[in-house]
């Protein structure tokens, strides 16, 4: 059942968010004998899922007085509809701000000590002096699109103030705040895994896509009360952003073609760098802006791969085809150890990476393209992972929707599978956000995890069609 921690008085909306169900003990790892766990958790619940989506509760909703923003406030979910065909990026900012600071007035008490948290694991023998941050901060900043820029400036004006500076004092600086919509290019890469099917896999012939977004949630899980569909109404330019309430940012995004990037991270070896560099989750933003299929959208990843700081692959799809864009940051093309390149399922794979599921693409956390730079053999996340979803795959003929979604939650996992006696399974303990997209319909699902933590048998919350988002 649903449960809503919120207080509506008429001044304010001032909510927690949090997901579905109760969470169970954790597996206990290295048993001596096997078990067969269901996802991440002992549980017996194992109700069947439906090919429908729950509805989500409408709570309230409201629109700035300017006209340009409207916000929808769900039970585990807010959605937000920026217009900015009649006002400035910069206006647009401002109105996003003044409708965070009506629906969560709390917005810095909660996420400054997120914010932190990403600085110390990007930082960890940063102490007090934080001139290191402000120089990567300014420094991406500028590389953005100045569209990107104005609305970002917007927020913090109106969220901020005048409150400058990275210093944990309860309040969220401009600097902060714009830190946090840069957080994937500035401090931190995301995990994440995908899933494409088509043709004899699925129950319809169309495309089904799942995706997987791993996120660092916060100490206290408090990302989790702040899930957001953020729509950037702006004519051909028109995008929608899955991710949480302030980000600009594309973590999720789709297009009004109904093409979806999405990314995982790819970890590298090689320092990280960002002179010169630029933000990948706003070239995503970008490409979803500019081209109308998903091949398109991919190949500018790659084509601007060298401009990236972090390592990543970039899940893409619509209703023709799905791609992973392999993003080979500049240090591995300059040592020779990788090349960016659009992997599909005819691309040929590394040695020992076996993938022999008809009409269908996976993405994990390496490369997998033959004779690109490799995380696979000697880390179980990905190796695992990736046998896990082949496996996954050829256990039947095709997929509903509901027989995915069962697929994804109930997996039975043997504690020494491939030797290992650490589970590593889809169901993840740092599931943030599950997506069920089917092109056939066009409906989409998404888990959204809340303040408890990952949970078993989790909701599937319908938040509409992707025809009528954008």
């Amino acid at each position: 059942m649903r449960k809503l921690f919120t207080t509506i008085t008429a001044a304010a909306l001032c909510l927690s968010l949090t997901a579905c169900n109760n969470p169970v003990e954790p597996l206990t790892s290295g048993l001596d004998t096997p078990v067969t766990p269901v996802g991440n958790y002992n549980t017996d619940d194992n109700t069947p899922y439906t090919d429908e989506g729950t509805p989500a509760e409408l709570i309230n909703e409201f629109t700035t007085d300017d006209g340009i923003c409207n916000v929808k406030v769900y039970d585990c979910y807010f959605e937000v509809t920026l217009d900015e065909t009649s006002c400035t990026p910069y206006e647009a900012g401002v109105a996003y701000g003044k409708a965070v600071n009506i629906i969560n007035p709390d917005i810095a008490e909660m996420t400054e000590p997120y914010i932190f948290e990403n600085i110390r694991m990007a930082f960890p023998d940063i102490g007090e002096n934080y001139d290191p941050v402000l120089e990567r901060i300014n420094s991406l900043f500028d590389s953005i699109d100045p569209h990107y820029q104005d609305e970002i400036r917007g927020l913090c004006d109106e969220i901020c103030g005048d409150v400058h500076g990275i210093c944990q004092d309860g309040q969220i600086s401009v600097e902060e705040l714009t830190l946090m919509n840069m957080v994937p290019s500035a401090l931190r890469p995301t995990a994440c895994s995908g899933l494409a099917l088509w043709g004899s896999k699925t129950e319809t012939g169309d495309m089904l896509v799942v995706r997987n977004l791993e996120w660092l949630l916060g100490s206290d899980n408090s990302m989790g009360r702040i899930h957001c569909i953020l729509h950037i109404k702006n004519g051909e330019r028109t995008v929608t952003n899955v991710g949480f309430l302030c980000l600009f940012f594309s973590i999720t995004g789709f297009n009004d073609n109904g093409v979806m990037m999405a990314t995982l991270d790819a970890d590298s070896e090689y320092a990280y760098d960002y002179e010169g560099r630029t933000c990948y989750e706003y070239a995503i933003r970008h490409a979803l802006e500019a081209y109308d299929n998903a091949q398109d959208c991919g190949q500018y990843m790659v084509d601007n791969a060298a401009t990236f700081t972090f390592n990543h692959n970039i899940f893409c799809t619509d209703a023709n085809g799905a791609y992973c864009a392999e993003d080979a940051v500049l240090q591995i093309v300059e040592a020779g150890t990788g090349a960016p390149c659009l992997r599909d399922a005819n691309t040929p794979l590394m040695n020992d990476v076996i993938w022999d599921s008809p009409d269908s693409l996976c993405c994990v956390n390496s490369f997998v393209t033959e004779g690109n730079y490799e995380m696979m053999s000697g880390y179980y996340v990905n190796a695992v992972r990736f046998a896990r979803y082949n496996e996954l795959v050829l256990s039947q003929d095709s997929f509903s929707v509901a027989e995915l979604k069962n697929a994804m939650t109930t997996e039975q996992v043997d504690t020494m599978l491939y030797g290992s006696p650490i589970v590593q399974n889809v169901h993840r303990d740092n599931l943030t956000q599950m997506f069920i997209i089917d092109y056939h319909t066009g409906n989409v699902q998404i888990v959204f995890t809340g303040t408890e933590g990952v949970v078993d048998h989790p909701v599937f919350t319908d938040v509409g069609n992707i025809n009528d988002w954008c």
